[in-house]
């Protein structure tokens, strides 16, 4: 893993997770940096867990409104967009 995407956080339970960042972005709108995330846990359907949340300063926050987790959805639905259309073009 590249050291400068990942970062450890201390979860629910006080366990300390090592996370890798996926993608960071910002928004106009809100002025926020935000950053997705996984710490390569899976949910119960064996599909992998992301995070998103945005940075205060050193500290990253959780999106709390609607409004938010509706850019961070559409945002992740572009760049997956994006990266799909890039390998289906360049087959290997």
């Amino acid at each position: 893993m590249n050291e400068e995407m990942t970062f450890k956080m201390v979860d629910e339970t006080g366990k300390e997770k090592e996370c890798e960042v996926l993608f960071t972005f910002e928004s106009n709108d809100t002025g926020k940096t935000y950053v997705t995330y996984t710490d390569y846990s899976k949910d119960y359907q064996g599909d992998l867990n992301c995070y998103s949340s945005y940075y205060e300063g050193e500290k990253l926050l959780p999106v709390t409104t609607e409004r938010e987790l509706n850019f961070i959805n559409e945002t992740l639905k572009t760049i997956t967009a994006t990266i799909k259309e890039k390998y289906s073009e360049n087959e290997w």
